[in-house]
């Protein structure tokens, strides 16, 4: 898992097809992503109601703090 610190405004890439856009920041943090209409984006309270919690986010519950951010980027370059 990648975990960043962004300001209002802030961008973040996904691939080629996906932008993260930052809009808010505070006690409420507000994102504003543009991806491909085939995929599904969708709230993890959606997938609670219906009690189906998606592999990919137990899995990232599961992992320790430590693990989530090691101070690594994805390319493995010592990040901050």
């Amino acid at each position: 898992m990648l975990a960043l610190t962004v300001k209002a405004g802030d961008y973040i890439t996904i691939g080629d097809d996906i932008v993260i856009q930052v809009l808010k920041v505070g006690d409420l943090c507000r994102v504003a992503i543009d991806a491909p209409r085939e995929l599904a984006i969708e709230r993890e309270k959606v997938h609670e109601i219906n009690a189906q919690t998606p592999e990919c986010i137990q899995r990232v519950r599961k992992m320790p703090p430590k693990q989530a951010n090691s101070g690594f980027n994805r390319a493995g370059k010592k990040s901050g």
